[in-house]
């Protein structure tokens, strides 16, 4: 059990790294519109397969991003796992209401996280194996997960 303070912007894309490799069932991504966490690199997006192909009951991936259009034009890799392992993979934009939350979670099978407290700056909290103090961030996304939003499709329109 661990958790360390993060301050600079190679020690949190390192930290997502590690996130996402400890990941075996779920994982829980609130975030403006992913941009930051660079899920399209190979190697971040070998990690959210496997999630999505593990062989696991309760294996999920629910993202929640306020801005969707990055997903959309800039996550090709995301939108071809989205069209394949949906309902397994959700990506929600979040409601209005919530546009003014200015940090980002990255929770992984609710024991490892990497929380960003502003978007704009690399301090962050990593907390590896320990499911106590992730239980408030585990909460945090379920409740902004709650609060609702427009599911983003991977669908293209008009063809």
């Amino acid at each position: 059990m661990t958790s360390r303070l993060i301050t600079t912007w190679t020690e949190y894309d390192n930290a997502v790294q590690e996130v996402l490799e400890l990941s075996t069932s779920t994982l829980q991504i609130f975030d403006e519109d992913l941009s930051s966490l660079k899920l399209e690199r190979p190697q971040r997006i070998a990690p959210l397969r496997a999630v999505l192909t593990a062989h696991e009951y309760h294996k999920r991936l629910a993202i929640v991003v306020q801005k969707p259009d990055f997903v959309r034009q800039y996550s090709p890799q995301l939108m071809d796992l989205l069209k394949v392992h949906a309902p397994t993979l959700t990506i929600t934009q979040s409601p209005p209401h919530l546009d003014t939350l200015k940090d980002s979670l990255l929770i992984a099978d609710g024991k490892h996280a990497l929380v960003c407290f502003h978007r704009e700056q690399p301090r962050a909290r990593l907390i590896i194996d320990d499911v106590h103090e992730c239980t408030p961030y585990v909460r945090r996304f379920e409740e902004i997960l709650a609060a609702g939003g427009d599911p983003v499709s991977a669908m293209t329109l008009g063809l």
